[in-house]
């Protein structure tokens, strides 16, 4: 089977048996990007790794949380925000397949795009026990739950109280902000819906190859937008749960179930109707 070039790509490879741990190149160091970031507050206790495997790069050990804004050029706006989660199980934040390609090309499209660093887990700084705590952890996908990280919700928390608070300032709407998280970051989504009164603040919320398993406990529905594929080990471990619990409380809700893209499509090319998804949330966004 060929290399998942995906967000989750070292670890999508581990988990679909494609590469063993001793095969795989370790991770190549690089500087942080440069793009502007608005720091969220958070004491910093440790250098971040920024990492480039198979194309993409990802940052680790994360302990200064930031937001990126990515905006549309001027004249573009549509005074519309989105607030992008990207996912890593918590041991890294796909920062570039599932952050900034995404806020690009909602960029692209008028809305004014944020990109959450948010806090991870502490992983080996060394590459090679690095990956093979990857493996190990990775390999589980979607047998058991992934263990909830409180400081990146918290800093979801945060990201949507900095674009609320400061939408007038940008000349957005401030009822008009939305969350799209994807594997981790959907995860951290849906716990800022039942824990933080910031859930609130979103106008719509997308979930793209969540845990199907979570049936969003508690707090506010509001429009939703999901997207999984059939092959996906989270699709697989909870089918329908989140998507049926979800429709018993709204039914304002768009499910794409695709039949092929595995986990991590993020904004690589599958040739799968996976493909897609970007184009189809945009479109569902310009209607909300």
């Amino acid at each position: 089977m060929k290399l998942l070039k995906s967000a989750l790509l070292p670890l999508a490879a581990l988990t679909l048996g494609t590469s063993a741990p001793g095969q795989m190149p370790a991770p190549e160091e690089v500087g942080p990007v440069r793009r502007p970031a608005v720091p969220l507050g958070a004491p910093c206790t440790g250098a971040e790794q920024w990492e480039r495997m198979f194309e993409q790069i990802n940052v680790r050990n994360v302990t200064c949380p930031a937001v990126y804004p990515v905006l549309p050029k001027p004249g573009k706006a549509n005074g519309k925000s989105v607030i992008v989660v990207p996912g890593g199980g918590y041991q890294f934040v796909s920062i570039e397949q599932e952050g900034f390609r995404v806020a690009d090309a909602l960029a692209a499209h008028g809305y004014s795009a944020f990109v959450v660093k948010y806090r991870t887990v502490e992983t080996p700084r060394e590459a090679g026990a690095y990956m093979a705590k990857m493996a190990q952890l990775f390999g589980n996908l979607g047998q058991r739950e992934l263990e909830d990280n409180p400081p990146a919700v918290d800093d979801l928390a945060a990201a949507v109280r900095m674009v609320h608070g400061e939408a007038a300032k940008r000349g957005l709407d401030p009822a008009q902000i939305g969350v799209v998280g994807f594997s981790a970051g959907a995860r951290t989504t849906i716990r800022l819906l039942e824990w933080k009164d910031e859930a609130k603040l979103a106008e719509n919320v997308a979930l793209i190859y969540p845990p199907m398993t979570q049936v969003v406990k508690g707090g506010p529905r509001p429009p939703l937008f999901l997207a999984i594929a059939v092959d996906d080990p989270l699709f697989r471990q909870g089918k329908l749960d989140l998507l049926s619990a979800w429709l018993a409380e709204s039914e304002k809700t768009e499910f794409h179930l695709y039949s092929g893209g595995s986990h991590g499509f993020g904004m690589g090319i599958k040739g799968a109707t996976s493909d897609l998804w970007i184009d189809q949330y945009i479109a569902w966004l310009d209607r909300h």
